[in-house]
């Protein structure tokens, strides 16, 4: 294998997190050439990097902070259906409408978990928008049309 270039080893599709990296580490003043693991290269990507297309997270994706910025192509899998929520450019649209029966989350939503409280969770129907402003309590805005 030391005999041959970078461009001519074989593809990864999948890689898992115990795959091997090669990076040159000080390429400006005295390169070394050395490995990380994919799941430690991941986990230390640095903060404001940008990513360019399409990112598709598909599961156990945690993205937080203050100015945290989702633009196009933003691809959601997992406990919220995929095809419910769509962000284009600026407006967001929740496309499942949901006619709340009750005003107690919990009843509505089953029991908040740490990672997944209520509060915050919206819902709309023909006639009301729903929020749950905590993990017990729903309020609604009734709706009405205007010219």
């Amino acid at each position: 294998m030391a005999d041959k270039k970078v461009t001519q080893l074989t593809a990864l599709a999948s890689p898992n997190d115990e795959d091997l990296l090669l990076l040159v580490d000080d390429p400006n003043g005295t390169p070394v050439s050395k490995k990380i693991d994919v799941k430690t290269f991941v986990g230390n990507i640095p903060a404001n990097t940008s990513i360019a297309g399409t990112l598709t997270v598909s599961s156990n994706g945690t993205f937080s902070g203050s100015n945290t910025v989702f633009s196009s192509n933003v691809v959601v899998t997992g406990t919220m259906r995929p095809s419910s929520l769509i962000v284009n450019a600026n407006k967001l649209t929740i496309n499942t409408k949901i006619t709340v029966a009750s005003n107690n989350a919990t009843t509505v939503l089953g029991a908040p978990t740490s990672d997944r409280p209520h509060d915050g969770t919206f819902f709309w129907d023909a006639n009301y928008i729903y929020v749950a402003v905590s993990n017990t309590v729903i309020k609604r805005a009734e709706l009405s049309t205007f010219s």
